[in-house]
């Protein structure tokens, strides 16, 4: 076996051209740290999607490079990786994108999956498409021992709970305890939290205690003008959560309780009246609305309640004639911290696209307003906010399109507090917007959610 050097003297005899073009690949790779700081993620992350989309050589040239690079490792004798960098597969990506960049994206990510070199998102963490320093360390460190893993035997794929233990020994690197306690709270509730709860115990010498950190400070400091003055405001009661409610969102329950046993539906797919009736009784919605409110449409809370259990909690699915739970939801019916965690995230709503998602900044900014200035009138609400995204950079044509704009998101935030009982008493919307009790716990859990959540996107947190 041969060190650096020596490989690199040996194929600068045997084509200085090779040569040449496995240093650079070799600088860009390590930065001049060695051959030991390569693992098989960072490797496969430079041949299939550095090479092909930062290196301005024609594919033919990049296809030399990735092989001047396998021949360099191979004299080093680093068999594995020489591999990777001489096979037909390595060859047919960089190819894929002559065919168009999203071409060879997608045949980077479908390989990248398949290597099982990249860390799989667990319970614990979803990785980000954009990542800080911390969380890429991480990453990266979480890659090598998953590399380590399956080089020593440890891991083999397609062996019986082979996927579970991959995830295991991911949680176990980022919360460096034992599987026993990894993801939980001192009263025992798994912390899902969608896409990852944290409830301040893990502290920072973790790393997942350093990218919560991460992430929470990229949430209330990334972002322009007076939307990062108002997450910094509210730091210190997001690192310090409320204690869970005694019953905690009661319509949720009510409504996961039913689908368990598969709630029945109409020919047209909408809430059986005689359930309907039972939810606006129940919850008390009679004397909040008007009409004989037996269908579904007529009674706002409860069809925005479904909405967002099946689009966005993935928590019920319908089957035929009826809403039954998902795994989601089975998980949320059992364990009141779970459908606490990923109930409240949904108050704002996914933003997972490569793009912000403007009702998703709407409803965050009114809950960062609500939480620092108190109840808000509706007119208050929709002028504050439309100078934020203003200067942020959102547009809707005019001042006077972006401010309807906006109106419409605070309906729609209105709607999904209303649906999970978290709405002031005062509903008229000549009344301020206000959050019960538990409605600003519920806000707290929401925005904690979402400045922990994965990063696929630069700009606005």
């Amino acid at each position: 076996m041969m060190t650096e050097s020596q490989a690199l003297e040996t194929l600068t005899r045997e084509d200085p051209d090779a040569a040449g073009d496995a240093k650079a690949a070799l600088a860009w790779l390590t930065g001049d740290e060695g051959l030991e700081t390569i693992s098989l993620l960072r490797l496969q992350e430079f041949l299939w999607y550095a090479l092909p989309v930062k290196w301005p050589m024609s594919t033919p040239g990049r296809v030399g490079v990735a092989k001047a690079l396998g021949r360099l490792f191979m004299l080093a004798g680093l068999d594995r990786y020489a591999g990777v960098c001489s096979s037909a597969e390595t060859e047919q990506i960089i190819t894929a994108y002559a065919a168009g960049h999203e071409e060879g994206i997608a045949a980077y990510t479908e390989a990248i999956e398949a290597s099982n070199a990249a860390p799989p998102d667990t319970e614990l963490l979803a990785w980000g498409s954009v990542m800080g320093p911390q969380e890429r360390a991480a990453y990266d460190a979480c890659a090598a021992a998953l590399e380590l893993a399956f080089a020593s035997g440890e891991l083999c794929v397609g062996s019986r709970g082979w996927r579970t233990k991959r995830a295991d020994l991911v949680n176990r690197w980022l919360t460096g305890r034992s599987e026993s306690t990894a993801g939980r709270r001192g009263d025992g509730h798994v912390l899902l939290g969608t896409p990852l709860a944290w409830d301040g115990s893990l502290g920072t010498d973790t790393w997942l205690g350093r990218i919560s950190a991460e992430r929470i400070d990229a949430w209330a400091h990334g972002r322009p003008g007076e939307r990062s003055r108002l997450a910094r405001a509210l730091i210190p009661r997001l690192l310090e959560p409320p204690a869970l409610p005694d019953d905690p969102l009661p319509t949720l329950r009510w409504l996961l309780g039913h689908a368990d046993e598969g709630l029945r539906l109409t020919a047209r797919h909408y809430i059986a009246p005689a359930l309907v009736t039972e939810a606006v009784d129940t919850f008390g919605w009679r004397d909040q609305l008007v009409g004989t409110l037996r269908q579904e449409l007529d009674v706002f809370p409860l069809h925005t309640l479904r909405g967002m259990a099946q689009a966005e909690m993935g928590a019920i699915r319908r089957s035929r004639t009826s809403l039954v739970l998902t795994k989601t939801g089975k998980l949320m019916a059992a364990d009141p911290a779970a459908r606490w965690h990923i109930g409240t995230a949904a108050l704002i709503g996914p933003d997972d696209g490569p793009q912000p998602d403007f009702s998703v900044a709407v409803r965050e900014a009114a809950l960062l307003v609500i939480l620092t200035s108190g109840p808000t009138g509706y007119d208050e609400l929709t002028r504050l906010l439309t100078d934020i995204h203003g200067v942020e950079g959102w547009a809707a044509g005019s001042s006077t399109g972006l401010a309807s704009a906006v109106r419409t998101e605070l309906y729609t935030l209105r709607h999904r507090l209303w649906a999970l009982h978290l709405l002031g008493s005062e509903r008229s919307f000549t009344a301020p917007l206000s959050l019960t009790e538990t409605g600003v716990a519920a806000a707290l859990s929401a925005l904690l959610a979402r400045a922990l959540r994965p990063r696929h996107h630069l700009g606005l947190g």
